[in-house]
């Protein structure tokens, strides 16, 4: 059996509307966790710059960015007690592509 912790956080704004849903996936495996975001209801895109990135509205775009550093110092701990869980070293998790060179992959 494996155990995988899913954390997601929404983003919202002063009026409660739905900026962004921010994800990540914890296996408990040494790796540093990735924090991945998709549109949220409405959207918060303006326009588009011409090599087809997205222009955000910035105060959200400073929203969306505050939510992902929160989400990801909430993921690192709790990847790191899931760690502790499988009997890997937890001090892996702060280090990108750390449990690879300890699995030789």
């Amino acid at each position: 059996m494996e155990k995988i912790i899913l954390l997601r956080e929404y983003v919202k704004d002063i009026n409660n509307n739905e900026l962004a849903i921010l994800e990540t996936y914890l296996r408990g495996d040494g790796s540093t966790p990735i924090i991945q975001a998709m549109g949220g209801i409405g959207s918060n895109i303006i326009g588009y710059k011409d090599n087809g990135e997205p222009i955000i509205d910035q105060n959200e775009d400073n929203l969306i960015e505050a939510a992902k550093v929160k989400l990801m110092a909430e993921a690192i701990k709790e990847q790191k007690k899931l760690c502790v869980e499988n009997g890997v070293d937890p001090e892996l998790v702060n280090i990108i592509n750390a449990e690879k060179k300890v699995n030789n992959e």
